[in-house]
Order: C-alpha cells, then structure tokens, then sequence
C-alpha cells in the first residue's frame, strides 16, 4: 500500500504539514531567507507571507475537511482488502488515510488462525470470512473518523 493512491492525497494536507513536517508555505518562505534578496523580491515575499498569514485557518480548516472526506470516502469503498498472516492471528488491511500514520492503511486482526486456517488465497475467496474483515475494518475506520469529526466540529 506503499504505492500512490488518490484516496488519500489531498492537496491542502499536504501544504499544511503535521507535527512532524513543516508547512509547504513555510518551507518555501524560510527557502528564500537563506539566498540573495533584493527589495522586490522582499517586498512579493512579504505579501506572500501575509497571506498565507490570512489565510492559514481557512486552508487548516480545508485540511482538516480533506482528512475526513479521505476517511470517510475509504469506509464507503472498502475494497482491495489484503489479507497477512502474524503469528496465529489473520489481519485485515485497507486503504486508509490517517495524518498520524506514515502508511496510508488501518490494520486489523479479524480472528485466530485455528478457526480458519492459513491458507490466505482461500481466506480470500470465502464471502463470509471477508464480510467480517470489512465489517471490522470498518468499525475501526469509523472510531477514527468519528473522532475527527468530532474534533473537527469542536473547533468549528
């Protein structure tokens, strides 16, 4: 899941940055420090920055928006769902944005290997068996985007 998926791109989140990652305007701002100025170039930078400035809570609240319509857009179309066997435990896993989260999937253990086996391609093709793993999948994909929302409304 490593791949380029476009359920979860967004393109404000990626301007914003995380905890962990500084904003893209930011780092375009503070790239230009470090080179040679003139008074127009400082001039356009200061009126980029003072935009930016005005209009860092509204491109914050479209981020945030972007999280949960990813969310909420996964749990809707879970599909391509891959199975993996750890020890006797089978996990389920799906596309999955999560701004915390390097990898874009959610994890989850659908049930012991003992009462299913560990023949993933025949786990695969069993309609009951993969009904429950979305079904948990999707359980834990609503907590999440639950508490996003709930975040989200909070604030706004």
């Amino acid at each position: 899941m490593g791949r380029f998926n476009k359920s979860t791109e967004g393109a404000f989140i990626n301007l914003v940055g995380t905890d962990k990652e500084i904003s893209s305007y930011s780092q375009f701002i503070n790239y230009g420090k470090d080179l040679n100025s003139n008074e127009t170039i400082d001039r356009f930078t200061a009126e980029y920055e003072s935009l930016v400035n005005e209009n860092k809570d509204l491109i914050e609240r479209l981020a945030k928006l972007e999280v949960i319509i990813m969310q909420l857009r996964s749990m809707e179309n879970i599909d391509n769902v891959k199975l993996s066997l750890v020890r006797e435990y089978i996990y389920a896993r799906s596309t999955f944005y999560r701004n915390d989260k390097e990898s874009k999937d959610i994890r989850i253990i659908v049930d012991k290997s003992e009462f299913h086996g560990t023949d993933l391609h025949k786990l695969v093709g069993d309609k009951e068996f993969m009904s429950t793993a979305k079904t948990k999948l999707k359980r834990a994909m609503e907590m999440e985007s639950d508490d996003n929302i709930r975040e989200y409304k909070k604030i706004y």
